[in-house]
């Protein structure tokens, strides 16, 4: 029976081979261009190496062959000591210099004389081909390879010699030069060569991998912020040496980037804590009214009303709480939008009419209040969404009426300033005014200085976050002061209309 382990292993696949890609794909930056710099190096030295020895052989040989020529026109210097050319004798040929190998063929192209010594140390002479008057005479002066035993090229020319009875052929004079010497300075010059492109490439290698490992030392330190940053610590950033380089730019971009992450983890906490806020002060604030109404329904269930006057003020108490939740989810609703931030209808917007109408429109909801309104001469005008400007003037008036005596003015102001670029409308009262510490909550939502007193009045503690947020929306700002003699102000500044409105209106 078969062993369970050996049955396994030869039922399990084997493992996928992984690609040239893939394996190409896991090697370091780094290597990758130390490979790619010493590759593009060898095929430059293997170029240059081929292309010179190409050249150089050809040089070299010629030069073998402008010798052997001149030895054609007079070959003396390739003869025994005292030879006639005009009558060679066997010593003449056997005493010629070793460097050439010279022979003298008969008129079937036998060798007649040469100087091989029969030294054995000697290299292999060449192979002498058939060659016949006739044949030299057609080639000329021109220098022809012969091949020894050893596979050594030999250049060579063939002098027709003449005789002495009326100039016939007498056979053929070769001179051969054999090109051992300059195979073995080719030779010399690639291994020279191959020495050198060896150096050169290690010193190319060299460098370059000291040359991306030193310009790598940067992304060494994005890597190692960025497993700080992994880990937790926001607050890292990348150290940047060399701006103008592509690590610098990345190091750049991505400690923008990290700025960018942080304000929003950072407006992410803020929005979950005013979330939670806002739910905890909202939950608060209907629940309030919904237990009155439950409270007075019950009553009412139990036959506690016993006379319709006592029911009718129940159903006027319900009435009110019901009105007063309805304030309440519209002033939600409105603050809801503006956190959207949807696109403000904008129109140039006349500060003079806006603040003369809603004089108006206080007079007409409070006859006993004087509203004084201060026009600015200059006609200032800011681009903005009407409603909402409006509204902005109707709830500071609102708020001016709710916490100042009755009977006591109000006043409507609007300036500019031109060298700043802003118009501005302040809301006066003369009332009790606002501490200067609660003068940065009083626009938080739900933030109230006295909350009995709110509930009195009917206020949900909406009225200025709502006005804060649609100035915000105008790029403007609101803040609240300190009336002189006594009261306050809230001012509300805003940026004048561009001179391409104005020219539109």
């Amino acid at each position: 029976m078969a062993d369970p382990a050996d049955v396994s292993d030869q039922t399990e696949a084997p493992a996928p081979k992984q690609k040239l890609a893939d394996r190409w794909a896991d090697v370091s930056l780094r290597t990758k261009i130390t490979g790619v710099t010493v590759f593009i190096l060898s095929l430059g030295l293997i170029v240059a190496g081929v292309g010179t020895q190409a050249f150089l052989r050809p040089q070299l040989i010629g030069v073998q062959d402008a010798e052997l020529r001149q030895l054609f026109s007079n070959p003396a210097d390739a003869l025994g000591p005292e030879a006639d050319t005009n009558g060679l004798t066997a010593a003449d040929v056997q005493n010629a210099p070793k460097r050439y190998y010279v022979a003298v063929l008969d008129l079937t192209g036998a060798v007649l004389h040469d100087n091989d010594r029969g030294d054995q140390n000697a290299a292999p002479l060449p192979e002498v081909p058939e060659l016949t008057p006739e044949w030299a005479r057609h080639n000329s002066n021109a220098p022809f390879a012969l091949t020894a035993s050893d596979g050594v090229e030999w250049r060579a020319v063939a002098i027709p010699v003449v005789s002495g009875a009326g100039g016939a052929p007498g056979g053929i004079l070769l001179i051969a030069s054999s090109t051992a010497e300059t195979n073995s300075l080719m030779a010399r010059f690639t291994l020279v060569f191959a020495g050198f492109s060896l150096a050169v490439l290690l010193l190319g290698a060299a460098l370059t991998r000291i040359l991306v490992t030193n310009t790598f030392v940067p992304l060494a330190e994005v890597e190692r912020t960025a497993l700080e940053i992994s880990r937790g610590d926001f607050s890292k950033r990348i150290m940047i040496s060399g701006p103008n380089t592509e690590v610098g730019h990345l190091g750049e971009s991505l400690n923008v980037m990290l700025d960018h992450i942080d304000a929003s983890f950072d407006e992410r906490v803020r929005a979950l804590e005013q979330m939670r806020r806002f739910i905890g002060d909202a939950g608060h604030e209907l629940r309030t009214p919904l237990v009155s109404v439950r409270g007075y329904a019950e009553l009412y269930r139990m036959g506690a009303l016993q006379d319709d006057e006592q029911v009718s003020l129940a159903m006027g108490r319900i009435e009110k709480e019901a009105i007063r939740m309805t304030s309440l989810v519209e002033d939600l609703l409105s603050l809801a939008r503006l956190d959207e931030r949807r696109p403000l209808e904008r129109t140039p917007l006349p500060l003079n009419q806006l603040a003369a109408d809603a004089a108006l429109d206080t007079v007409a909801q409070d006859p006993d209040r004087e509203v004084r309104v201060a026009e600015d001469p200059a006609s200032p005008v800011v681009v903005g969404d009407e409603h909402k400007v409006r509204q902005v003037m109707t709830n500071l008036i609102g708020n001016a009426l709710r916490y100042s005596p009755a009977g006591t003015p109000l006043e409507i102001v609007v300036s500019s300033d031109a060298a700043e670029g802003l118009a501005r409308f302040e809301i006066i009262d003369h009332g009790e005014g606002i501490p200067e510490q609660f003068r940065s909550k009083i626009f938080d939502r739900f933030w109230r200085a006295d909350n009995s007193r709110n509930r009195e009045t009917g206020g949900s503690g909406l009225g200025l976050s709502i006005v804060q947020s649609i100035v915000r929306a105008h790029d403007g700002r609101v803040s609240a002061h300190e009336t002189p003699g006594g009261g306050a102000t809230f001012r509300v500044e805003l940026p004048l209309a561009p001179a391409e409105y104005l020219a539109a209106d």
